[in-house]
């Protein structure tokens, strides 16, 4: 036990050093791809750093061709009607406002391109004024599980398995998404994560709505991420990370009826 236990921390001491050295400025011509990673479990992720890159949350679908975006994923969950579960923000412009998820217990916030993952006690820490300071500074919100806090685990009864995906702050402050290569549960993805080095991990949509891409080399190819992409024409929102000069451009204005939460558990 004690070896497995000093292994862990090794990969997890690996893990963010590795994260901590991609955190230099990235350049239009400079490479972005995952580092792999071998959990004890048995599954092998895929870790995106941020780097000096900037996040961004928005909800309409980011082009391929827009080069200063390396990595575009769904993130919140999208309703049977084709609209963002929960309340939502992007870069200043509100949606579904009356619409808090209370099921989501977490949240991200994007300010200035810096994100904040944080648990929001089943939507009560979502206020008025909570809201207000967000579209305020221009900055973006969306509701998720959270599925790691101040280090720890969140355990779910739900036993099904998906491909899993989250974006994640380390023990050390560094920003990544992470990504598993097979179906799992939610209890594997969480224990790997905390085993990882995680100290905040939020959920990310996935299942059928799983597809997302990333931008690699000098020849700006394209990569698609996701095992099952059948409904990607249903994605109603993404988190994305991107070169910083282009951050400030105006979102499309979401639409403000409130919405019934979804009660998927992809």
């Amino acid at each position: 036990m004690k070896s497995v236990k000093l292994c862990l921390q090794s990969l997890a001491l690996a893990l963010g050093v590795w994260l901590c050295a991609n955190s230099s400025p990235l350049l239009a011509q400079e490479k972005f791809a995952p580092k792999q990673v071998k959990a004890a479990s048995g599954v092998v992720y895929s870790v995106y750093p941020k780097g000096k890159l900037v996040f961004d949350f928005v909800v309409s679908r980011p082009g391929e061709s827009q080069s200063d975006i390396y990595l575009c994923i769904p993130s919140a969950f999208t309703t049977p009607s084709n609209q963002v579960d929960g309340v939502y923000i992007s870069n200043g412009l509100i949606g579904n406002a009356h619409g808090v998820n209370k099921e989501l217990g977490g949240a991200m916030v994007i300010k200035n391109g810096k994100a904040k993952l944080l648990s929001t006690n089943k939507g009560s820490t979502i206020t008025e004024k909570f809201l207000a300071d967000v579209q305020k500074s221009q900055g973006s919100l969306f509701q998720q599980f959270l599925i790691v806090h101040d280090g720890k685990a969140a355990s779910f009864k739900d036993k099904s398995k998906f491909q899993r995906r989250a974006v994640c702050e380390t023990v050390e402050g560094t920003f990544g998404v992470v990504e598993s290569d097979r179906p799992i549960t939610f209890t594997t993805f969480n224990d790997d994560l905390v085993a990882l080095g995680m100290k905040e991990a939020l959920y990310c949509d996935m299942g059928a709505w799983d597809e997302g891409w990333y931008r690699s080399g000098s020849d700006s190819k394209v990569n698609r991420i996701g095992l099952d992409r059948s409904l990607t024409s249903r994605q109603s929102n993404w988190l994305i990370l991107r070169a910083p000069k282009l951050l400030k451009e105006k979102a499309k204005k979401p639409t403000l009826e409130p919405e019934t939460p979804s009660r998927h558990r992809r």
